[in-house]
C-alpha cells in the first residue's frame, strides 16, 4: 500500500493528485493501492478504468480513473453503476477536470467523485467540498441560457405555479412562448425538469423541491446582468427596480453603495433612456447606473427591487467576501 505524501514518486499523477488532495482536506493522509480489475467486470471497463483502493478517513472506497478521454457522461454514469455492482466499497469516480453541466450531473445523480485541487464530493462520506473549478474548453452549455434560468427562477420564487406550458410561463416572464420553449428544452437537457405533452400542450415539471433545486442549478447559474452603465441627465431618478449592490444592501446587511443602481432589461435600454434624455458616459458624477439585464427583472418581481435569486446569481461568486456573504443571506432568507 502506498502512502502519498508531500512528493513522492508517482507511477499515476491523476491517482496522486487526488490522494494528495484528498489528504489536505480531510487533514489526514489518504492510502491508495492499485487493484486489478474486479472479478466478472466486463473487458471494455476493466480497459477503460484504472482502479484504487483507498482509505479515507478509515473508511474502504474503491477509486476508478479513466485511462482515457471519454467525454460522455452519460456513460460514465452507466459505467459506474456497474461497477457498483461488483462490489460493496463506495465508488468514488477520479476525474481530471469537469465541466459545469457534467458536474451538475453528477451531483443530481449523486454520483461520487473526486476532481484534484477543484471538489471532493462523497455523499456516502457527507462530504461536499467546492472550491473553484477548473474546466475543460468552456462553451455556452456550461450554463443555463437566460430564458431558462428565468424559467428557473419563476418556479422557485413560486410566481405562478399553476403555470407549466410555455404560453402561461411566457406571459408571466414576458418573453415569446418559443423563447419558453426552447428554456424548457435546456431545462430537460441539464435534468433539472422533464417535459410532458399532455394534447397539444407542452408541461414542465421540475424534479426536485426547491432547496436542493437550486443546488444543482448553482453550477449552471450566471449573472442576469449584461452592462452597467454611469447615468446622467433627464429629470427625474427613473421609475426602474432597484438592482446591483443597492438592492443587495436592501435585502441584507451589505452597507449600501454611494451610487444608486436600478436594473432594466438591456432591449429596453435604448428607448427608455432616449424617451426621458438620459445620457450615458464618463461624467464626473454620474447621478446613478442602471445594469441591463439578458432577461426581464420586472418578470421576476412585483416590487421595487429586483428579485433575490438574480442577485444571489450575481454576486454569489464575487471577489468581494463582504458582498459574496451577503449574496449567501439571500440564499438563507430565500421563501423555501
Amino acid at each position: 500500500m502506498l502512502e502519498f505524501e508531500r512528493n513522492p514518486p508517482d507511477p499515476q499523477p491523476l491517482a496522486g493528485k487526488i490522494a494528495r488532495y484528498a489528504s489536505q482536506v480531510m487533514h489526514a493522509p489518504m492510502s491508495v493501492v492499485q487493484e486489478a480489475p474486479l472479478p466478472g467486470l466486463p473487458i471494455f471497463l476493466a480497459r477503460a478504468y484504472s482502479f484504487y483502493e483507498v482509505d479515507i478517513a478509515g473508511r474502504t472506497c474503491l477509486l476508478m480513473t479513466p485511462t482515457d478521454d471519454n467525454d460522455n457522461t452519460g456513460d460514465v454514469i452507466k459505467h459506474v453503476r456497474l461497477v457498483e455492482g461488483q462490489t460493496q466499497f463506495t465508488v468514488i469516480l477520479g476525474l481530471p477536470a469537469l465541466s459545469a453541466r457534467d458536474r451538475a450531473r453528477l451531483i443530481g445523480h449523486r454520483m461520487s467523485f473526486i476532481v484534484p485541487g477543484n471538489q471532493f464530493y462523497v455523499p456516502d462520506l457527507g462530504v461536499d467540498l467546492r472550491e473553484y473549478f477548473r474546466t475543460y474548453k468552456a462553451s455556452s452549455t456550461d450554463a443555463l441560457s437566460p430564458a431558462a434560468q428565468a424559467v428557473l427562477f419563476h418556479h422557485l420564487l413560486r410566481r405562478n405555479e399553476r403555470a407549466t406550458t410555455p404560453s402561461e410561463i411566457a406571459a408571466d416572464l414576458r418573453y415569446s412562448p418559443m423563447s419558453v420553449g426552447r428554456a424548457f428544452d435546456d431545462l430537460v437537457a441539464a435534468e433539472l425538469a422533464v417535459s410532458e405533452k399532455h394534447g397539444r400542450e407542452r408541461h414542465l415539471q421540475f424534479r426536485d423541491d426547491r432547496r436542493d433545486l437550486l443546488d444543482r442549478a448553482l453550477p449552471l447559474l450566471r449573472s442576469p446582468v449584461r452592462s452597467r452603465k454611469m447615468v446622467w441627465g433627464g429629470q427625474r431618478r427613473p421609475r426602474l427596480l432597484l438592482g446591483g449592490e443597492t438592492a443587495l444592501a436592501e435585502m441584507t446587511d451589505l452597507s449600501p453603495p454611494r451610487l444608486v443602481t436600478y436594473a432594466l432589461a438591456a432591449t429596453e435600454w435604448r428607448s427608455f433612456s432616449a424617451r426621458h434624455n438620459y445620457r450615458e458616459g464618463d461624467a464626473q458624477e454620474p447621478e446613478f447606473a442602471v445594469e441591463t439585464w439578458s432577461y426581464d427583472p420586472a418578470g421576476l418581481s412585483d416590487e421595487e427591487i429586483v428579485d433575490p435569486l438574480s442577485l444571489y446569481a450575481q454576486f454569489h461568486d464575487h471577489e468581494d467576501a463582504r458582498v459574496r456573504m451577503a449574496a449567501e443571506q439571500l440564499r438563507e432568507r430565500a421563501v423555501w
